[in-house]
């Protein structure tokens, strides 16, 4: 990584094998350690486990929605990213009021674009 971030570990909840082997693959590439989880329920019970530096959510997963997600963990110090397909303004003022300032969008983010914004944190 360029900057001097304090991020190391990342919690990335992504159900789809694509944007997991994409974003996650250059985020491990940049020397972090990335978790994957497949919804918001198997990342609250890796949560009561081990912290993370950073957790990226997707909003759209079986079981729980990242909106659910956000809920839970509401209030707990967490840097927290959103990184999804939904663009609406809705999904974005939901996040934003749930403690969520990083709201990317997939189509609109490459993977490098997704280590610099974690470059910044």
């Amino acid at each position: 990584m360029t900057k001097k971030s304090n991020i190391k570990t990342v919690l990335y909840i992504e159900d789809e094998p694509y944007y997991c082997t994409i974003y996650g693959g250059e985020l491990e590439r940049a020397g972090l350690q990335v978790t994957n989880v497949g919804n918001g329920e198997e990342a609250l019970e890796v949560l009561k486990k081990q912290k993370f530096d950073l957790i990226i959510a997707d909003l759209i997963m079986p079981l729980m929605s990242g909106i659910s997600f956000l809920e839970k963990i509401k209030g707990k110090k967490h840097n927290v990213i959103v990184l999804t397909t939904l663009e609406g303004n809705e999904d974005r003022e939901d996040c934003k009021a749930l403690g969520v300032d990083h709201f990317l969008i997939k189509t609109e983010t490459t993977p490098k674009k997704l280590l610099k914004e974690v470059e910044l944190l």
